[in-house]
């Protein structure tokens, strides 16, 4: 769904697209390239086990303006497309990196959705807007949220 809202918005920006692909990617999960230290052990089910105490880092990408931009692909087709560099595939959610665009000590100016392809950006401007818009909506008496 949310690849098909990508290329409804990138045909008709229209605001009600705009609403669709917001909703979409507030449900998806992405892959990120991470770098963990130590790297996870891998059970024998092929899921990775965190050790106690390590270190994640995300890579960024910098656009031409030096901005930087954590890097969050929607399939494992677009995910092939970054280069391999030893990195281990996480998934993370929209609010994940919101969460770490908006730390104090962040250097983020948000993310880009599918960079080798559709190359969306979604601005640490957008990420504050989306966070305040679901504030907002969540402190809204029971009956009044089905309104808005």
């Amino acid at each position: 769904m949310l690849i098909g809202t990508m290329e409804l918005l990138r045909s008709d920006p229209s605001p009600e697209h705009k609403q669709l692909f917001v909703n979409e990617m507030v449900k998806a999960r992405f892959l990120s390239p991470a770098m963990i230290t130590p790297a996870p052990e891998v059970d024998e089910e092929g899921k990775g086990k965190l050790a106690p105490g390590c270190k994640i880092q995300f890579p960024m990408l910098t656009a031409p303006d030096g901005k930087h931009f954590f890097i969050a692909f929607t399939d494992k087709i677009e995910q092939k497309k970054w280069k391999e560099d030893g990195s281990t595939i996480v998934t993370l959610t929209m609010d994940e990196y919101i969460s770490m665009t908006l730390r104090p000590d962040s250097h983020s100016s948000g993310c880009v959705i599918n960079p080798y392809g559709a190359n969306l950006v979604i601005s640490k401007e957008l990420m504050v807007s989306l966070m305040a818009s679901r504030t907002k909506k969540s402190t809204l008496p029971a009956g009044k949220r089905d309104e808005k």
